[in-house]
């Protein structure tokens, strides 16, 4: 190329860079907080890492929210029907049951005998239990309030014990 074809294409890149950069710097000082990005390119650069991180955290969370709303939409017909004819195979199993294998009286007042039985024998249990523990209790308590009267005259904690 010669070179009155070079200086012209020298120009016109230039002039063609200064007519782009112009409005651009312009809109830049009428823009503090996009001048200190531009500026600032490591800042920029964890900023929009950032704002990458928190946008696929709100994707991923209506994705969430849309697969369950999906997955509850079509389990509903299933719930329905299940509570439909649920309900009626339960009650059709209990009487059924109810009906053909009804213990005899004799059956259930044996067991509730044997039941009282053990009831009481459990019960009796427990009131010896509890008496040893209150034997217990009133010499630890009658302990106590000895060494406490050696130390400082007080009334005695067993009297609260004795009442019961």
């Amino acid at each position: 190329m010669n070179p009155f074809g070079q200086s012209l294409l020298d120009g016109l890149g230039d002039r063609l860079l200064k007519s782009l950069s112009t409005p651009l710097q312009t809109w830049l000082v009428a823009h503090p907080i996009a001048q200190w990005l531009v500026t600032h390119p490591l800042w920029t650069l964890g900023l929009v890492i950032g704002a990458i991180a928190l946008l696929v955290g709100l994707f991923g969370a209506i994705g969430r929210l849309t697969e369950n709303l999906w997955l509850r939409l079509f389990q509903m017909p299933l719930w329905l029907f299940a509570s439909i004819f649920g309900g009626g195979f339960q009650l059709a199993k209990r009487l059924s049951h109810s009906s053909s294998t009804r213990p005899s009286s004799n059956a259930d007042s044996d067991n509730s005998t044997q039941r009282l039985d053990q009831i009481l024998t459990r019960l009796t249990e427990l009131h010896r239990e509890e008496e040893q523990l209150l034997v217990e209790l009133k010499t630890l308590v009658g302990e106590a309030s000895l060494e406490a009267s050696n130390a400082q005259p007080s009334r005695p904690l067993i009297s609260s014990i004795d009442q019961r």
